[in-house]
């Protein structure tokens, strides 16, 4: 590791170490919010930056970016500290553009940049032609219609680095259930906003999906109260799938919390129709043969998949996810330092090393 980069670890853990950061608000739920600050506090008092430098970026030589633009309108923090990170890292001057973490950037900058000359949030009315100007590498993190807009204007010597949206799911397998708990904070922490929350649910026990189907019912009133647009969401849709299961009925009627806003559904067969867009949407049946459909549903597009019992199944081996953990871990992602480096290519040392 050169010292420069452990000269900018250093400073980024003294401002993750200082008591003005443990007052910063991340998230206005309280469970999100001690997440994100235990996140910080692991960062500042383990090596965990020290040893992630030295695995990615000292095995080969590497460019990184003059000017790094990051636009981010993600509602998950701790993907927009480890996006700056990566690039201030290595050196890039970065310009960002964000809706949800303004606050807390500014003071992360300041700390870094005194000069304000390396790093820059901007004004979120700059135009997209000002914002490019001098860029070679975009950072996009946001839906689906802010990533066809960036593709779309972004001259092609520019490199472009998506964050786009994705599908993330939860496998339980055999008879043992997981603790309540870790079901929750894998599907509330963020408002199950971000891509690491469980889309659905996966049981191959249909009397385990309707045992945890009956312990959720109970807990719904008490989860963390989400918006008012998201509340109005869920109960349009609960009231679709009321009608629905009058005409069909599914294994067990759609459930809906109007003081939360959260709800749950339990089918047997693999529908994203019959989801509620928020909440715990569980399916009984082969656990293989759904993995499939998802993969047939979302093509390119599966992130993290949790599993509960067996990890050696071959359904979760072939899956088309690209992350595996087990369950309570699906927003502790690990590092990764080099995502905006190019690696640089020595042919000659290839030659001489085969």
């Amino acid at each position: 590791m050169t010292d420069e980069i452990g000269q900018r670890i250093s400073a980024i853990k003294t401002w993750l170490s200082d008591p003005k950061t443990r007052k910063l608000l991340f998230s206005a739920d309280p469970a999100t919010q001690s997440f994100c600050q235990l996140r910080l506090q692991w960062l500042a008092d383990s090596s965990a930056l020290e040893h992630q430098a030295e695995k990615e970026l000292v095995q080969a030589p590497w460019l990184a970016p003059e000017q790094i633009l990051i636009i981010d309108d993600g509602c998950n923090p701790l993907s927009t500290l480890d996006t700056f990170l990566a690039a201030s890292l290595t050196g890039s001057a970065i310009r960002i553009k964000t809706r949800h973490h303004r606050e807390w950037l500014i003071t992360l900058c300041r700390h870094l940049d005194l000069g304000n000359t390396q790093y820059d949030i901007v004004d979120p009315g700059l135009s997209d032609a000002a914002l490019l100007r001098g860029t070679d590498t975009v950072i996009t993190a946001g839906d689906d219609a802010l990533i066809r807009h960036w593709r779309t204007i972004t001259p092609s010597y520019i490199r472009l680095i998506e964050s786009a949206p994705k599908i993330s799911a939860m496998a339980i397998c055999g008879a043992d259930l997981p603790a309540p708990e870790l079901i929750l904070w894998d599907t509330c922490l963020f408002s199950q906003q971000v891509n690491s929350s469980p889309r659905f649910i996966l049981l191959d026990s249909p009397m385990i999906a309707e045992r945890l189907y009956l312990s959720l019912v109970e807990l719904l009133d008490e989860l963390p109260r989400l918006p008012e647009s998201v509340r109005l969401l869920q109960m349009a849709k609960n009231k679709e799938l009321t009608l629905r299961h009058i005409l069909t009925p599914p294994l067990k009627p759609a459930a809906y919390s109007p003081g939360s806003g959260w709800g749950i559904t339990l089918q047997r067969t693999f529908d994203p129709d019959q989801f509620l867009p928020y909440g715990f949407n569980l399916i009984a049946g082969d656990t293989q043969e759904n993995l499939k459909r998802a993969a047939k549903h979302w093509p390119g597009q599966l992130e993290t998949l949790s599993y509960h019992g067996r990890a050696d199944l071959p359904a979760i081996k072939t899956s088309r996810f690209t992350r595996h953990c087990a369950a309570g871990q699906m927003h502790n992602h690990s590092l990764c330092l080099s995502s905006t480096v190019t690696f640089i290519t020595d042919d000659n040392r290839a030659k001489t090393t085969t």
